[in-house]
């Protein structure tokens, strides 16, 4: 209506208000969005992670540089299986992780003994034992760098 606009105001110039108001509802959605990718995320981060191999225990299925995608679920309703490359609470020195992969696991007792791939190049339980099977934190799935060696980690790869 004419009478609704002010001196020298025409619809043309009410127009980006209007526009004002649906560009703030369109924004509803990137918002959900980017709050449940978010939360998503949180969520994921507890149980996947990535590492980054420092050492030359694992060569050659694993080389110092490589990057890995690690989980923690598969742990959580079964224990490690023989094959599996793992994360490890290292038991000389529990805040640090050791990567390994799992020579045998005795479930009567609770433990797991863990060796590298390398044996010359790997402290493992044949220098520090079997280890509790809760000191195994994280599964190795995935190598995602370097790109041409990419790829699904299986048992025994």
């Amino acid at each position: 209506m004419e009478g609704d606009r002010g001196p020298g105001e025409d619809a043309r110039q009410r127009t980006p208000l209007v526009g004002l108001v649906a560009r703030r509802r369109g924004l509803a959605g990137p918002l959900l969005l980017g709050l449940g990718m978010a939360a998503g995320i949180s969520i994921g981060r507890r149980w996947l992670d990535v590492v980054e191999v420092h050492g030359a225990s694992m060569a050659p299925s694993l080389l110092p540089g490589d990057r890995l995608l690690v989980e923690s679920r598969s742990y959580q309703g079964r224990p490690p299986r023989p094959g599996e490359v793992v994360l490890a609470a290292d038991p000389r020195k529990p805040e640090r992780e050791l990567i390994k992969r799992v020579a045998t696991v005795d479930e009567g007792a609770a433990s797991a003994d863990l060796r590298g791939d390398d044996p010359e190049a790997s402290t493992d339980s044949r220098e520090f034992g079997a280890v509790p099977l809760t000191a195994i934190r994280w599964r190795a799935v995935f190598r995602y760098w370097p790109p041409q060696r990419a790829g699904r980690l299986s048992p025994g790869q």
